[in-house]
């Protein structure tokens, strides 16, 4: 076999490839024998018939079987030989096959960069230790009270913002009714932002079975069509509200907890805070390793490589902004990939130095790896493992899983290399700093007055 290497740009390369005629034409005459003793030609005994009547018969498909056949084993040979790996889907060309004939064929394909890995041990980082105090710790708590906080009905009070309302409505343009314009049962909270501008100011003061007329205008960019920029009256009736009641911090509020006493839930909420922040300043610490682990890289990048994860990202972008009602245009998404080229860039140069840093110490992404990862995602999704292994392999997916995981450990082995250096950070130390000084000038007017 003869292989030729044309260097077309520093992450583009072809190669020429020539399999000898002998080799083809062994490759046809085995596979012509195979065809005689599967075939049965009438008029020949089985295994007797000539190779001129079985090519006249068989011919196209000997020749895409031995085509096939001299591809698979050769393709990967002559890759071998020139030292190359394709970084995308190759492109061939100038395709020659015949019997009694040379097999030759052209790869264009676009290659992993080349670059030499710079020292990558005793990376100097910070790492914060938060510090958690009293003040988060109430916050926290009082998080709590607030996300178990229950609605209980207000009978005959009228309604106030933050009440949940349920309600009855249809909208009308005049007197005509507009389409999709009736609801019933809306339930929301009052000054929650669900609804149009000066709709829940109208709602405040009404008591559970008003029937009343709300109007107001909607602005020219609203996602219903059928409304923006319309003056609308909604004809309201109001089915009931209900005040929203925060627990009170006692006991009975702390045994929701598995714990006994409001001092227990406080250490228990101190040590779960302590806990994701430790997660929060090992996860800034990784990140701030790997921004500095790339500083200094620039080796070209494959052309489609920064496309594709360009195209990706801008797709992200689109749907994000569709959810919001917000049509781009194309304008806007043209200078929106200018934005994010340069941040592409930089992402895929880490993943290429973390990849060779891999190789170069035997990182590997064990069954185990994968396996805990699958776990831990079916747990969050609430789907079965075999369920969510089928969806990632059908959508191409499971290979992204293992390049992750494969990240995340050579970022670990580089953290445990690295030159940590703790910086302690106060958590809540603002508020608690503003809780002293209002103290501190209660203290001041309190001897004034003395």
């Amino acid at each position: 076999m003869k292989v030729e290497v044309e260097t077309l740009g520093p992450c583009k390369k072809a190669l020429k490839v020539e399999i000898p005629q002998e080799v083809v034409d062994a490759a046809f005459k085995e596979r012509y024998n195979k065809l005689k003793r599967e075939v049965h030609i009438p008029g020949f005994r089985p295994g007797k018939a000539p190779i001129s009547i079985l090519r006249a018969r068989f011919g196209d498909y000997v020749k895409a079987d031995v085509m096939e056949k001299l591809f698979k084993e050769y393709y990967e040979k002559a890759l071998e030989e020139a030292g190359v790996t394709p970084a995308s889907e190759p492109d061939f060309q100038d395709v020659e096959f015949d019997e009694g004939k040379p097999f030759t064929f052209k790869v264009v394909m676009e290659i992993n960069p080349e670059f030499e890995l710079r020292d990558y041990e005793g990376i100097e980082i910070e790492k914060k230790r938060y510090v958690i105090t009293d003040e988060e710790v109430e916050k926290f708590i009082n998080r709590l009270r607030e996300d178990m906080a229950e609605y209980q009905d207000k009978g005959e009070e009228p309604a106030e913002m933050g009440d949940l309302v349920v309600i009855d409505y249809e909208a009308f343009e005049g007197d005509t009714p507009i389409e999709g314009g009736k609801v019933e049962g809306a339930t929301y909270v009052l000054g929650s932002g669900e609804t149009v501008e000066g709709f829940d100011e109208q709602v405040v003061g009404r008591k559970a079975g008003d029937e009343f007329e709300v109007k107001v205008k909607f602005p020219e960019d609203h996602f219903n069509k059928n409304l923006a920029g319309k003056e609308v009256t909604f004809k309201c009736r109001l089915k009931s509200v209900k005040r929203r009641v925060i627990p009170e911090l006692n006991e009975e509020f702390a045994k929701r907890f598995g714990v006994e006493t409001v001092e227990a839930l406080k250490e228990k909420a101190r040590a779960q805070l302590e806990e994701e922040f430790e997660k929060r300043a090992k996860a800034e610490a990784l990140s701030q390793l790997a921004e500095k682990l790339v500083e200094g890289y620039d080796f070209p990048l494959p052309e489609s490589i920064v496309e594709n994860e360009l195209k990706k990202r801008i797709e992200q972008y689109e749907t994000e902004l569709r959810i919001k009602g917000v049509e781009p245009s194309e304008e806007e998404l043209e200078k929106k990939k200018e934005e994010l080229k340069e941040a592409v860039e930089k992402d895929l140069r880490l993943m290429y130095v973390l990849k060779k840093i891999a190789e170069k110490e035997g990182i590997e992404v064990t069954r185990g790896d994968i396996e805990e990862k699958i776990e831990d995602m079916a747990q969050r999704t609430n789907l079965p493992a075999e369920q969510l292994v089928g969806i990632l392999q059908q959508t191409g997916r499971l290979q992204f899983i293992v390049e992750d995981i494969l990240t995340q450990k050579t970022l670990e082995f580089l953290y445990e290399k690295a030159k940590v250096i703790e910086k302690e950070e106060v958590v809540g130390a603002d508020e608690a700093e503003e809780k002293k000084e209002g103290s501190g000038e209660k203290e001041k007017e309190k001897e004034g007055s003395e």
